[in-house]
């Protein structure tokens, strides 16, 4: 069984954010919430991503100047299925190792069936190819463009960007 349409966009927004993805970001908002998400939801799931951001950051920050990693990694505690594949997406997007060990032991917990966990993994690896070639096509003086017209998937359009 998949991920509901709903729990596929929370991830897709948490990652776009994580990614640093404004069209993806833009895109998977609108997603989100023409699949129902309400603010809380979306807030929550934009927490995380920044958390996870915050944690990653930190972390690199404390490796490369040689000190001991922080002890709870994020410091994320949750305790239902979204939260936990939502911090997995976020900790793939932003290569937090130590975060994704964490969160992928507390989801796996929780009885998230790896067929979720891969449709997480794909989306990053979506998301984090689209936030690429978005930066990428600035190199050659181009801009960001508009979500729907550089973020979309022509055969899948509702669930990637």
């Amino acid at each position: 069984m998949s991920l509901t349409m709903l729990d596929k966009e929370l991830v897709a927004v948490a990652v776009s954010v994580a990614a640093g993805c404004r069209p993806c970001t833009t895109y998977h908002l609108m997603e989100a919430r023409r699949e129902g998400a309400t603010d809380a939801e979306i807030e929550k799931a934009v927490a995380g991503a920044v958390c996870m951001r915050s944690s990653a950051s930190e972390g690199m920050r404390r490796h490369a100047l040689d000190q001991s990693p922080a002890k709870d990694g994020c410091g994320c505690a949750t305790t239902d299925a979204r939260a936990e594949l939502i911090a997995v997406g976020a900790s793939l997007a932003v290569n937090c190792t130590s975060n994704l060990d964490k969160h992928l032991a507390a989801a796996r917990a929780l009885g998230v069936p790896q067929d979720h966990l891969d449709e997480v993994a794909a989306l990053v690896a979506l998301i984090r190819s689209k936030a690429i070639n978005h930066a990428e096509a600035r190199l050659g003086g181009g801009t960001e463009g508009t979500p729907a017209a550089s973020c979309v998937e022509p055969t899948a359009p509702t669930t990637c960007c």
